[in-house]
């Protein structure tokens, strides 16, 4: 059995995601929402740490590992979409990989 890409809840280390599956199996995942109840440096950090241990930029698609939790401040989440964007720039990689529709709803 094949998949396209695997998804990894926020319980499940990244890093050891990423050394099972190696490095050529997209990956999805895996902030833990509740990271999004912190301050705006935990949010910008948390998406690097998760870019980083998924293998850096363009070896996964990052998405909270459970989604959105109700109550989860509206900034928070623009805080988390706004530093993935900035470390693409930074590293100079394209948006869109594998050409997903992107939308914040």
């Amino acid at each position: 059995m094949g998949a396209d890409m695997i998804a990894v809840d926020w319980s499940v280390d990244m890093a050891q995601a990423r050394k099972i599956l190696g490095p050529d199996i997209p990956i999805s995942g895996n902030i833990d929402p509740t990271i999004l109840f912190g301050t705006k440096d935990q949010i910008e950090q948390a998406v690097r740490d998760c870019i980083d241990k998924a293998g850096g930029p363009g070896k996964h698609l990052l998405n909270l590992g459970h989604g959105v939790m109700q109550g989860t401040p509206e900034e928070a989440v623009g805080w988390l979409v706004d530093e993935c964007k900035a470390l693409q720039r930074e590293r100079g990689l394209s948006s869109n990989r594998w050409n997903l529709k992107v939308e914040l709803v």
